[in-house]
């Protein structure tokens, strides 16, 4: 448990490296303006798309079942929507933000270590791309095998509910996880299953952090910077796991100046 919570904390760590190196925030904004305009294109859509589809059904239910039919069934899409917004949004929105995250983390681990950047290669770029975006469309394809799951879980009277709400939780803090700590391990050119090996290795804090960062992605404004916090508090926490940089026992890390 107390990794979980060093993994929640992970997230004020993040917060704190920013205001340390306010000329890394850039790197944050930027993504989270591209994610306005994606999150209200998917909201609008998804009332477009489920609007007609209620009227359709309920006109060919007989008159006694139709408004009790109707209210059921919005209940269950205000419930598929919510959860297709977190399981299809937040993979999205970290594939948006991803290439920022990349830059945000290597120019913070700079900062923090002091130890230059690696120079630029192209080969590497190249495969780092590559790489990027067949590992974004595994989870994508992941996250939609699970909103299938919640989906039809909501179906389920009552208990559905709950447990499509306890399910899709389960799911925002494990793709949250991956898409901040991607920051981090893409620079490595990880492969896919060797960025799951790492969160599993240390998954209570890896959780801990992603849990936070899903949890934020709830709260109005600062939904659209916490995955770039996310990503800071991430290359922090690696940071300190390969003992790379000093950190204060009870007291959060100490973010050194480079050079200092």
């Amino acid at each position: 448990m107390d990794s979980l919570a060093t993994g929640v904390r992970d997230v004020q760590r993040g917060w704190a490296a920013l205001k340390a190196h306010p000329h890394l925030w850039k790197y944050v904004i930027a993504p989270a303006l591209i994610t306005a305009a994606l999150l209200g294109l998917l909201v609008l859509g998804a009332m477009h798309l489920t609007h007609p589809l209620l009227g359709w059904i309920a006109a060919h239910l007989p008159d006694r079942l139709a408004h009790v039919a109707s209210s059921l069934m919005t209940a269950v899409l205000a419930v598929a929507i919510w959860a297709g917004a977190v399981l299809i949004f937040v993979p999205l929105a970290g594939l948006i933000a991803g290439p920022f995250a990349e830059r945000l983390s290597e120019h913070l681990e700079v900062a923090l270590t002091g130890r230059p950047a690696s120079p630029f290669a192209a080969a590497e770029f190249v495969h780092g791309l590559a790489l990027a975006i067949a590992h974004g469309i595994r989870r994508v394809l992941a996250s939609l095998v699970a909103l299938v799951v919640v989906f039809a879980i909501g179906w389920v009277p009552v208990i559905g509910t709950i447990a499509a709400v306890v399910a899709t939780a389960w799911f925002a803090a494990h793709s949250a996880a991956y898409d901040c700590y991607d920051a981090v391990l893409a620079r490595r050119l990880m492969a896919y299953r060797d960025k799951l090996a790492y969160l599993a290795r240390f998954r209570q804090r890896t959780t801990g952090l992603g849990g936070a960062v899903a949890v934020l992605l709830f709260v109005p404004g600062l939904n659209l910077i916490a995955l770039g916090l996310g990503a800071a508090g991430a290359t922090v926490a690696a940071l300190e796991l390969e003992h790379r940089i000093p950190v204060q026992p009870g007291a959060g890390i100490r973010i050194p100046i480079a050079g200092g």
